[in-house]
């Protein structure tokens, strides 16, 4: 595979500013097909419809709120353009994958830091002492919480910590994150 080596790395869904530009939009359709089935029947166009049109047209090209409303107008427009160009943030932690022969050229995987926080709760479960646990993850660091009956739980914090390490080091997570743990005894 000749070429650049392209990084997998997702751009976030950007779905709520989709999402309010569509109904945005939306509501804009629906309003002038309203707007031009009155002229249609009446022959006119209704009254607040060519209101703003008489209002802008009284305004005079260098008035303050002509330049005001060019400003806001602008800065919207410049902050759209952005949301769609600039990257948002790598919600995903690499993960080492072994060289295969099958394989030509060089792969790569991700795991979700919301998969890492499950993976490593799910681990916490399993160890001996722990009532329940959550955890979540950013980029290098996996916080867990943690509930337990015992009342010493110098030794669990431990347990919890280095199990949590190795099975995220397990599952090829290339670094491991640090594991903060957070013990709360509920007796």
């Amino acid at each position: 595979m000749n070429g650049p080596r392209v990084r997998l790395r997702p751009r976030p869904s950007r779905a709520v500013p989709a999402v309010v530009c569509s109904l945005v939009l939306l509501a804009a359709g629906v309003f002038l097909v309203w707007a031009a089935i009155a002229r249609l029947v009446e022959g006119q166009w209704p009254r607040f419809f060519t209101a703003v049109p008489d209002w802008l047209a009284s305004l005079s090209w260098n008035s303050p709120g002509s330049w005001i409303a060019g400003i806001v107008l602008a800065v919207i427009g410049a902050l759209l353009l952005l949301t769609v160009l600039i990257p948002g943030r790598f919600h995903s932690l690499p993960l080492h994958l072994e060289p295969s022969p099958e394989v030509t050229g060089t792969s790569e995987a991700v795991m979700p830091r919301r998969a890492a926080a499950r993976l490593a709760a799910a681990t916490c479960e399993h160890i001996d002492g722990v009532s329940s646990a959550s955890a979540t993850a950013s980029d290098r660091e996996v916080r867990v919480n943690v509930t337990t009956a015992l009342r010493n739980t110098a030794d669990l914090q431990h347990w919890v910590a280095d199990g949590v390490s190795s099975r995220l080091q397990a599952s090829g997570l290339d670094p491991v994150p640090h594991i903060t743990v957070t013990i709360r005894s509920s007796s």
